[in-house]
């Protein structure tokens, strides 16, 4: 794709964006599969995806402009393609027709990885059970917190521990598997009333016996989780330092007359976002060749960074910031669900310790 292309898609985005932010905040209303069918139609679900190497410049700086305007749909998005970067990677003969379904809206994917990146750090098992069958599938049992995206017919990819009568799951292998929402045995329980995010359809998926075919196993291992590891953590970081640009671009007037005493965090924090954003930019073209701890301690750090910014813009606006119909308001909720998004700021925490990075300098902005 064109630059110019490119811009053309983004500028769309940003639009479409825009649009949403304004009906999911003060509706909270599940509006995912319309929001993907419309940037499928501008080509933005697309972007990248017949890629031959591991460069994702182009779909982080989707999701950078497009948490400018609306967390919520970035992180949708997000959800979205990390089902797709998975199913680029595996051999499982139904995967291209998925991945052309993801790429034009025609189905909702589902990333429900999150407790794979917690065993792959140490931090506790994969809690879903999966037993094998004879014809190299498995029939799957448990739960799993949190996952988001979620309704009828949505693509999920999810984690399962394999277990039969000669082994202890929590020493077996691990699979990547994908199941359908409403497929016999695999019931949602939605997660209510969340803080500026209820648009995400965020639920807890519970699996019944759920029967998973052989052509639906991704990969026979948690290898794959480790090699997508860093495109999942850089997309992040995307939709991240995407809402830190709005903050501060909004704050940029507001920093005469008395809120002058605010000019010298402004200033840090624009520093510091440039700072990051060269970073991101580097590492996104190929996430495959930095060391663990860079970008974890660039994950880390842009989501302290939109924390920080959303309430400097906060601070700045006054009064009119803590009206939940603003903008600035908007935005600070946004920002109080990073530190629990995951991997969470303790997980990453824990990871950055395990890691050598000293804490302390981490925890600067």
């Amino acid at each position: 794709m064109t630059t110019a292309t490119l811009d053309d898609v983004l500028r769309e985005a940003a639009r479409l964006a825009a649009e949403n932010a304004v009906a999911i905040d003060r509706e909270n209303s599940a509006r995912v599969p319309e929001t993907l069918a419309a940037f499928a139609e501008i080509g933005a679900l697309g972007l990248g995806v017949d890629r031959d190497d591991d460069n994702i410049s182009d779909f982080a700086r989707l999701l950078r402009t497009v948490a400018g305007e609306c967390l919520s749909t970035a992180f949708s998005l997000w959800a979205h393609r990390m089902v797709i970067e998975y199913l680029r990677q595996t051999a499982s003969p139904a995967a291209p027709e998925w991945v052309t379904d993801l790429v034009a809206a025609r189905r909702v994917g589902s990333i429900a990885m999150a407790t794979a990146l917690q065993e792959l750090a140490g931090l506790g098992n994969v809690p879903t059970i999966a037993r094998p069958d004879e014809s190299g599938g498995y029939t799957v049992s448990g739960r799993i917190a949190w996952a988001s995206n979620v309704g009828p017919g949505t693509l999920v990819l999810f984690p399962a521990r394999v277990a039969n009568e000669a082994s202890d799951p929590d020493l077996g292998e691990r699979v990547l598997l994908v199941a359908t929402v409403g497929d016999e045995g695999f019931t949602t329980r939605a997660v209510e009333d969340l803080l500026a995010l209820g648009s995400t359809q965020s639920s807890m998926l519970v699996f019944e016996n759920v029967v998973v075919p052989a052509e639906h196993v991704v990969a026979s291992s948690l290898d794959a989780a480790r090699a997508q590891r860093g495109t999942h953590l850089l997309l992040q970081t995307s939709f991240c330092l995407g809402l830190a640009d709005r903050s501060l671009l909004e704050a940029s007037g507001k920093t005469e007359g008395p809120n002058r005493v605010l000019a010298a965090e402004f200033e840090h924090l624009s520093a510091r976002r440039d700072a990051l954003s060269e970073r991101l930019d580097a590492l996104a073209a190929d996430p495959t060749e930095p060391q663990r701890g860079d970008i974890t301690l660039l994950r880390y750090e842009a989501a302290r960074l939109a924390t920080a910014a959303s309430r400097l813009e906060v601070t700045l606006t006054g009064g009119r910031g803590y009206v939940t119909t603003s903008d600035a308001n908007r935005r600070l909720r946004e920002a109080a669900f990073l530190p629990v998004q995951s991997p969470s700021e303790v997980h990453l925490l824990w990871e950055l310790e395990n890691l050598g990075v000293p804490v302390a300098a981490a925890a600067g902005i």
